[in-house]
């Protein structure tokens, strides 16, 4: 009796998400569409490159071209900074944690003016530290880097979604406040 009740409430709960518009994160491409449908993505010296094409490539909706001519848009991914500090120091003055961060800079242009507000990700993950533990430590701290770089990907693509063309303005320029 009480298997079939696991069971029954177990059913009720997937009705119940799968009726609310519940989806796993990262099955499918963004849930709102982008605002452009062809896009030429502007890599300068950053290692995001293959994380943020693969995570475009979920979306049916856009296609990537290989220049910037022709595209409605250009992302312009521009900065790339990684930081490796230390978090916490055990009583003996060794290092137990440290936090990895992964900052980078993008940009959306279309017709040659700045589309939106420009964008920084910033990408947090603690590691734990024991010099008893050393051999599996630079992989594991690969592993992060690269889970790092797959989250700021996606966040870029979600934020890219939710831009609007509030004050484009030309780039290079300062826009500056208006006098009453």
């Amino acid at each position: 009796m009480t298997r079939l009740m696991q069971w029954t409430f177990a059913v009720l709960v997937m009705v119940g998400l799968s009726a609310c518009g519940f989806h796993l994160r990262g099955l499918s491409g963004p849930a709102r569409p982008l605002p452009f449908t062809a896009l030429f993505v502007s890599l300068e010296n950053v290692t995001l490159g293959d994380a943020l094409l693969t995570t475009l490539r979920r979306d049916e909706r856009v296609q990537l071209w290989p220049q910037a001519k022709g595209a409605e848009a250009v992302l312009r991914v521009y900065g790339e900074a990684s930081a490796r500090d230390i978090l916490t120091i055990n009583r003996g003055g060794k290092v137990n944690e440290y936090q990895l961060t992964y900052r980078v800079s993008a940009e959306l242009l279309k017709n040659g003016e700045r589309y939106g507000a420009p964008m920084t990700i910033v990408v947090r993950r603690e590691m734990g530290y024991s010099d008893k533990e050393i051999l599996g430590k630079e992989q594991e701290e690969a592993m992060l880097w690269n889970d790092m770089r797959r989250d700021a990907a996606e966040q870029i693509v979600t934020r890219l979604s939710f831009l609007t063309p509030d004050m484009p303005q030309p780039v290079g320029t300062a826009h500056a406040p208006s006098q009453p």
